[in-house]
């Protein structure tokens, strides 16, 4: 299959490598010339991973995104979400109408740039999809080479619109064998545990990380960051039920109880080899995508989420406000779904909305 990967991250180079050891044509796309300038000269990305590794051979490796997306099948945008704004403006008179467009992760992204595309008047895909979870857990190692002991065992993926999912979940399905159908891209979203997990391990270990390198997956888990994870996820599980979504919901403790990690995201032995690894002793700070992914978009649309399923939600509430005085900036807005223009919607309507997509008779108000 032809596939454009987006983006220079951790994740963009696991993901190049990987579908290109599994006999993918690739090609993939940074911002940075000098950054991807020891790719180009390799030609390659060497890969450290679960079932495949080894040096995985690039079809290209561009600066020019239009050559990137040239004849591709599946474009996998391998970003973090704040990038998704300037994502959509890239993609504007870039797309063809027959490829699908893969959020790793999404965070409803995929309506934004959806949005982005229609407000200039510009071409849609065959469909956008996200994932609820990164297809792996995974650091690069070197200029040219990354590693990622853990890839996602179930991985969640909606589709925008949903009404579109047969066509575009097949070819996802071919690249990622490990995709489990969502009902559409907000549950999908819904699921994503970044936020659960993240925001109160950098909270928790805040005096630890302002001293340097450190490992909040090892010596950050305590007894007492656990009990705020729980208390987030169980906001996150009941927004979803509220709205209506059904299970799996991929509860976080299926990734700490080995007796339920076959219902998790990662699997068996997930989070060991997440420890084991190293790779997630590193220097965090406020500006790391923990916060500004994982609290700045992932809590304010879990909060979104409880408020239009009329579930409280303190513990996100709360991790929300004190974030906001640790960044000394008001959090509100985000990825909220009222922020995003839904906020006048009942909660039939956004389920319509992400069923129909920009087919649906509330578009046109929404891209004003």
């Amino acid at each position: 299959m032809n596939v454009a990967v987006v983006g220079g991250s951790n994740g963009g180079y696991a993901t190049a490598a990987d579908l290109a050891l599994a006999g993918h044509r690739v090609r993939l796309w940074r911002r940075s010339e000098r950054e991807l300038a020891p790719v180009q000269k390799a030609g390659a990305i060497a890969l450290a991973a679960e079932e495949r590794k080894g040096p995985g051979r690039l079809d290209r490796a561009t600066t020019d995104l239009a050559e990137a997306l040239e004849g591709a099948e599946v474009v996998v945008v391998a970003l973090p979400a704040p990038t998704h704004e300037d994502i959509g403006q890239r993609l504007i008179g870039r797309l063809t109408g027959k490829e699908v467009v893969l959020l790793t992760p999404g965070t409803v992204g995929s309506y934004v740039i959806a949005r982005a595309l229609a407000r200039a008047g510009a071409t849609q895909p065959l469909a956008f999809a996200e994932t609820g979870t990164l297809p792996y857990l995974t650091r690069k190692t070197g200029p040219a080479a990354v590693s990622a002991p853990v890839r996602a065992a179930n991985l969640p993926v909606g589709v925008f619109p949903a009404s579109r999912a047969k066509a575009a979940l097949e070819p996802i399905r071919a690249l990622f064998p490990a995709a489990r159908p969502c009902v559409d891209a907000l549950d999908a979203a819904l699921t994503n545990v970044g936020p659960v997990i993240h925001p109160a391990l950098v909270l928790v270990n805040a005096a630890s990380i302002d001293a340097g390198k450190f490992d909040i997956h090892a010596a950050g888990t305590s007894p007492g960051a656990r009990r705020l994870i729980d208390a987030v996820d169980a906001e996150r599980v009941a927004a979803r039920t509220g709205i209506g979504y059904p299970a799996p919901h991929y509860e976080m403790v299926t990734y700490y109880d080995e007796a339920r990690a076959a219902e998790g995201l990662y699997g068996a032995g997930a989070r060991e080899k997440v420890v084991a690894s190293g790779l997630w002793s590193e220097v965090l700070s406020y500006e790391h995508r923990y916060v500004s992914e994982d609290v700045a978009l992932g809590l304010t649309l879990l909060e979104s989420a409880g408020r239009l399923a009329a579930v409280a939600t303190p513990a996100i509430s709360g991790l929300l406000g004190v974030f906001g005085a640790l960044l000394g900036r008001d959090l509100a807005g985000g990825r909220a779904l009222d922020h995003l223009g839904l906020g006048d919607l009942t909660r039939r309507e956004v389920l319509a909305l992400f069923h129909e997509g920009w087919q649906s008779p509330a578009w046109p108000r929404l891209i004003r």
